[in-house]
């Protein structure tokens, strides 16, 4: 506790008129102010002149008395009155400060407030974002069924491919049969139809001899 210090401050408190926010009174007029210490603690011992008939128009100044405060009881201190709130009424420092804290609560509400609705145009864009997403997989699940489909489709025409060429090929070897078919045919039935005429001449000749007739030949 520095001395010279509660020395500064208990001089601001002379020659004011002390005011009690509580009662509503004038308390009296400092004249002298003494500093007591008790441990950690400080107290201002006020000398004061009484003023009697104040709200009659005729104040004046009558006995004096002493009065013993603490710096918690002083609410605020102007340049001609110190008021007191005899412990019940927080100083200015504290009123201002609750001030503050009320106007900073004020304004983190407020940002609470839009934080909030921040929050919920979040939350909605994020079930939208989901909604979205489950649409996408969906999609993603069908895709990939038309590629199986698609992987077995061409697997399918690369067989049927293959297939059609072996019958290209066996249609091929069947013309080819085909041809050696008639040439075969066509020798056959040569064969035939000489080897048919020779054996009809020989019969109709032999028939010819048994009836002593000359040899007919065809043309």
């Amino acid at each position: 506790m520095d001395p010279s210090s509660e020395g500064t401050k208990a001089n601001q408190l002379i020659k004011k008129f002390v005011i009690s926010l509580t009662t509503g009174r004038i308390l009296g007029y400092v004249t002298d102010i003494n500093v007591e210490v008790e441990g950690n603690r400080f107290f201002f011992i006020l000398k004061m002149k009484l003023v009697e008939n104040l709200g009659k128009g005729s104040g004046m100044f009558s006995s004096e008395r002493k009065m013993r405060i603490s710096p918690e009881d002083i609410v605020n201190v102007g340049p001609d009155v110190i008021i007191l709130g005899d412990g019940k009424v927080p100083p200015l420092r504290e009123i201002e400060k609750l001030i503050k804290i009320k106007e900073e609560y004020e304004e983190l509400k407020e940002k609470i407030k839009e934080r909030d609705i921040l929050i919920k145009s979040l939350k909605s864009e994020n079930q939208a974002l989901r909604r979205r997403v489950e649409e996408l997989e969906h999609e993603a699940r069908k895709l990939e069924v038309m590629r199986d489909d698609f992987e077995h489709l061409k697997e399918q025409l690369v067989r049927q491919e293959g297939e059609l060429e072996m019958a290209r090929e066996y249609i091929k070897l069947l013309e080819g049969m085909r041809h050696d078919i008639d040439s075969i045919k066509e020798s056959f039935e040569g064969f035939v139809t000489a080897d048919l005429e020779k054996t009809v001449r020989s019969i109709i000749d032999e028939e010819l001899n048994a009836r002593g007739l000359k040899k007919t030949s065809f043309l």
